[in-house]
Parts: C-alpha cells; structure tokens; sequence
C-alpha cells in the first residue's frame, strides 16, 4: 500500500553527496536542505487546538464552556487572548453540533 503525501510517502533524497577532490579522494559532504514552511506540523498543530476545544467543550458543558469564555474575556490580555482563542471556530461548531445531534 502506498502512502500518501501527508504521511511522508514518496521518495526520499539522500542526505549527504558524495563527490571527489582533485586527488581522486572521495568526499562525502552534507546536503544543504531548503527550509520552506512546515505546514504539515501547523496543520497537526491547529488539529491538536481544535481537538482539545471540543474535547473541554464536551468536558465541561454548553453554559460552563461559555460563562469560561466570558471570565476569560473580561481579564488581563492573555486572558482575553486565550478567550479569543477558544471560542468555538466554525469547524470545531461543525463537529460539535455533529457529534451532539447525531449528523453523521
């Protein structure tokens, strides 16, 4: 079975190249990789994030989970930062109201 893109499929380039010198003495360097943006580890991390609000959504209930929110608003600025954070997202609403009402 073939693994896809996300999983780290496909073909790996070797790490190092090796070359020779101008005595005919093979030289085995490290190659250089390009550093772009991760975005496999944001796309794990935003469903790590999104995970953990249903998971303290279903935890501590509807009216709970919103009177913390609005605590959490009325604070400092990290705390209102964190209340901004952990309002539900539409894709955390979508699976919520999944889970609850039985959609899918």
């Amino acid at each position: 079975m073939k693994q896809g893109f996300a999983f780290g499929g496909g073909k790996k380039k070797p790490v190092s190249l090796e070359s020779f010198n101008h005595d005919g003495v093979e030289i085995a360097r490290r190659r250089h990789r390009a550093h772009g943006i991760p975005l496999r580890q944001i796309a794990y991390f935003l469903i790590a994030v999104v995970s953990f609000k249903i998971f303290l959504f279903f935890d501590m209930g509807a009216g709970a989970y919103g009177a913390k929110i609005q605590e959490l608003m009325q604070g400092e600025t990290w705390e209102r930062a964190a209340g901004y954070a952990m309002q539900l997202d539409p894709a955390s609403q979508w699976f919520v109201d999944g889970v609850r009402y039985g959609r899918w």
